[in-house]
């Protein structure tokens, strides 16, 4: 699944899924979008959003997310907000709301605010949007229902109404006294079929735009801007980089810090690819499709996973859904990426790295002798006919006296990952150290 959506009481996640094939998250909040870019989606729809307690999603991460190359909508609500205040920048307002917002009829941003229930329960409003509002008080009078001077007054007091306290009823009690009693009756009884819902509306609208623009080849977003990097910026996706799922993280974490030993590799692992996707989000590398191919086939084929049960049976064991795979994969082509770009920068550390595993001086003791001992005994340059064995049983050795494990299948993609140049020269590594453990009880 290549989009998703923030939705909470604008409309109803089923809705929504009926009109295009996207992921249902809740409102947006800050880092959100930041989240959602990181884990994959290609096209992200903004229609409710937190704000006041919780940080409201921030512009410069929808300024990131389009300089990704993704594709950001606006609608309705917080999106509509966002929408009018970026969409010189690219990003794709839709519908009533956004429009009133960037030709500069609509100011305020209580106009779309409400008061909703949990999420637990579908998000249940518990006020009335002011947009609603002034669209159906529009519809009242071309309806004959209401007089212009009640659609005034009626409008002026819900505008004085802090946003959770707008609801008809309280409207129609704040004007009792200056509007006919029949007529805010017929009000009330017109109410239930004539009521005006423009943000249910615009977010529909969106998500047919969504659907359209998924239905054909989808090219990335292009823009005209250079994102810059801040230590604000800096700052929030270092805080977007927490886990939404604590809970569950944190009982993984302890899992992890009683093996000590997986602990301290894990770690460096993770803090490598995080730098990555830094590195390629400075760098703005883009999607390639032949590569990402290439990273995928080699990922199965280094692990031995060549037939469709057995990729199957590594998801299940690694829970992982086909869209989760999709966007681990993406995250590893940055990964691989960034590393070959950085190749020559990362093998200077690599002697701080073995200090700190307390194995430099043994590697460095061992290269030293290994050398010494070929060259004394002319077994420079080394080959596979120098071993007296053929190629196969020397690799046959090799994993099994060495490594104590069976040969990969796919032999190739085992060279590639441990970043030999060639299979040749994977070869006379293995010849080395061939005729060097023939005259020595060392062991790797």
């Amino acid at each position: 699944m290549t989009a998703a959506v923030f939705l909470g009481p604008t409309l109803e996640p089923g809705t929504a899924r009926s009109l295009a094939d996207v992921q249902v998250l809740p409102p947006v909040s800050q880092g959100d979008v930041y989240r959602a870019v990181q884990n994959g989606f290609r096209i992200i729809g903004i229609v409710d959003g937190y704000f006041e307690q919780v940080p409201a999603v921030w512009h410069k991460e929808i300024l990131w997310a389009m300089s990704q190359g993704v594709h950001v909508f606006g609608a309705a609500s917080m999106g509509a907000l966002r929408a009018a205040e970026l969409a010189d920048f690219g990003m794709k307002g839709v519908g009533r709301v956004f429009c009133d917002f960037y030709s500069g009829s609509l100011e305020d941003d209580d106009e779309v605010a409400v008061v909703h229930g949990p999420a637990e329960v579908g998000y249940p409003c518990l006020s009335e949007a002011m947009v609603n509002i002034r669209a159906t008080l529009g519809l009242a009078e071309a309806a004959k229902v209401i007089d212009t001077t009640a659609h005034k007054l009626m409008l002026d007091h819900a505008k004085t109404l802090h946003f959770s306290k707008r609801s008809y009823k309280n409207v129609a009690d704040g004007v009792a006294c200056d509007v006919p009693v029949q007529m805010l009756s017929d009000f009330f009884g017109w109410l239930p079929g004539g009521r005006a819902d423009v943000k249910h509306d615009d977010a529909c609208e969106m998500l047919a735009q969504i659907s359209a623009l998924m239905k054909n080849a989808l090219h990335p977003m292009t823009v005209s801007y250079k994102f810059e990097h801040t230590d604000t910026w800096e700052r929030l996706i270092r805080q977007a980089g927490r886990p939404a799922s604590e809970g569950r993280c944190e009982g993984l974490m302890e899992e992890l810090r009683l093996d000590p030993d997986l602990h301290a590799q894990t770690l460096g692992e993770a803090a490598g690819r995080a730098l990555a996707a830094r590195e390629a989000s400075r760098l703005q590398m883009e999607d390639d499709g032949a590569v990402f191919d290439a990273v995928l086939n080699r990922f199965f084929l280094s692990r031995d996973l060549v037939e469709g049960a057995e990729i199957e049976e590594w998801m299940a064991n690694q829970q992982i859904t086909v869209p989760e795979l999709t966007s681990f994969m993406k995250r590893q082509v940055v990964f691989e990426t960034a590393k070959s770009q950085r190749d020559n920068e990362i093998r200077t550390y690599v002697p701080d790295a073995l200090r700190a595993k307390g194995q430099y001086g043994r590697l460095s003791r061992r290269a030293e002798e290994k050398a010494e001992w070929l060259r004394l005994n002319g077994k420079e340059p080394s080959d596979v006919e120098a071993t007296g064995l053929c190629e196969t049983e020397l690799v046959a050795w090799y994993f099994k006296t060495c490594l104590q494990k069976p040969v990969p299948r796919h032999i190739d993609a085992h060279i590639q990952a441990l970043g030999f140049k060639s299979k040749q020269a994977f070869l006379q590594a293995l010849a080395r150290e061939f005729l060097f453990r023939g005259d020595s009880s060392d062991s790797v």
